[in-house]
């Protein structure tokens, strides 16, 4: 199961952070998971949340939101996203086609609470 290193990976840049945040808390975290990453959201999911719930923010929310596919036919130049692995151009049919989008698996945002503040994203 890569997914597990794949989020302590993750982990590491949350917590990185975090420590260069004193008296901040941790609400919740976004990651991005492209459908052409290579990473099962499911799994990855799971993963994070057990690194949350045994840091000391184990109320921190997880949070994914999938990536499509993005592409750009050579042939007809139409640019489109697909949530399948059907390649072809809705344009013109072919499949000469670059991936131009989906493929990052990133933390893309935190929710970080000073304590006696109002939440901070970053």
């Amino acid at each position: 199961m890569h997914e597990l290193s794949l989020a302590q990976a993750i982990w590491r840049q949350v917590v990185r952070e975090m420590d260069s945040r004193p008296r901040c808390r941790l609400a919740a975290l976004t990651v991005v998971v492209g459908t052409f990453s290579g990473a099962d959201p499911e799994s990855l999911e799971f993963a994070l949340r057990l690194l949350v719930e045994e840091s000391v923010w184990p109320t921190a929310e997880v949070q994914l939101r999938t990536e499509p596919v993005a592409l750009k036919c050579r042939s007809c130049g139409h640019d489109y996203q697909t949530e399948t692995f059907d390649l072809a151009c809705p344009g013109c049919g072919g499949f000469d086609c670059e991936v131009t989008g989906g493929r990052d698996l990133r933390l893309e945002s935190m929710e970080i609470i000073r304590d006696d503040e109002t939440p901070d994203s970053s």
